[in-house]
């Protein structure tokens, strides 16, 4: 009777607004689920139904890169994604091709039954639109911290931190990277760039990764090639003054055992950033595994 009477209230308009929010908030639920349900079965024709095209190709990069078996390993991740029956629902939108529905509360990856589940925490569920159906897209998980002031706010359906640029919709759907070669070596890049920003690009558009203010780096999509491998590198300073920013790009074998990793190249800027060029290439050879020159 209450929510009766709430929308007795409203306007024509808000009511149609309001309608079409919970029209979206259960499409999205329901792609979700059927995805999570090919996930725990391991079905391979579900997944492929359920999951963007987008989302299987970078999976799919991501998988060969490790030399791991494409599609099977996908369902052998340790962590489990969640049931959101479990949460607290803040909102669903849909933006062009892209959506989200966004939850919080105790969001349990499943990683172990010994360790406990994570403090409340926002949960993100991206989808993109293909032939007018959503797909499945990926799942942003938002660790809080010890920001208490920040949970206090989540928790009361404030959703003002979602306008940060990290948590918009674009409204368009991504270019669907093609599909990499197995690497000969298994590689990551590893990169520092404090004061700056760098985008770095290995055997063109194989791999493209940038970081700004920050340390960071991922397993390269393809690995490395045996023989000649190109690396294009575009620096930013972001500082001012005497400050000088922090640039140091390197590549390391990303072990198949627990071997301690090995570094087979490394690169920063042999002048001051004033002087920095706006783009650099450097390539370097690899003779065998975990040997380059």
């Amino acid at each position: 009777m209450l929510g009766l009477l709430t929308a007795a209230g409203l306007s024509p308009a808000a009511r149609a607004q309001s309608s079409d929010a919970a029209a979206l908030r259960t499409e999205l639920e329901r792609t979700y689920l059927n995805w999570l349900t090919a996930m725990r079965r391991s079905d391979v024709t579900a997944f492929a139904a359920h999951t963007s095209r987008y989302r299987q190709m970078c999976l799919r990069n991501e998988v060969v890169s490790l030399r791991q078996p494409w599609p099977s390993a996908v369902f052998r991740s340790v962590i489990q994604a969640p049931d959101l029956s479990r949460l607290t629902f803040v909102d669903a939108t849909a933006v062009g091709d892209t959506a989200r529905a966004v939850y919080f509360g105790r969001v349990d990856f499943a990683l172990d039954i010994d360790v406990p589940v994570t403090p409340e925490n926002p949960l993100i569920v991206r989808f993109l639109k293909e032939g007018g159906v959503w797909k499945f897209d990926w799942i942003q998980y938002v660790n809080l911290g010890p920001n208490e002031d920040a949970r206090r706010d989540a928790r009361s359906g404030g959703r003002q931190w979602l306008e940060a640029e990290e948590f918009r919709l674009t409204g368009r759907y991504p270019e669907i990277p093609k599909a990499c070669r197995e690497p000969y070596q298994i590689a990551a890049l590893s990169i520092r760039a404090l004061g700056c920003r760098v985008t770095v690009d290995v055997n063109r558009g194989t791999h493209v990764e940038t970081v700004e203010n920050n340390h960071g780096g991922r397993v390269i999509t393809g690995g490395l090639q045996k023989g000649q491998n190109v690396v294009t590198i575009t620096p930013v300073n972001l500082t001012s003054g005497s400050q000088a920013p922090d640039l140091e790009v390197s590549i390391v074998t990303r072990p198949e055992t627990y071997r301690p990793s090995i570094k087979l190249w490394s690169w920063k800027p042999s002048h001051p950033a004033a002087q920095w060029q706006a783009k650099y290439d450097a390539s370097f050879f690899v003779k065998s595994r975990a040997s380059a020159q």
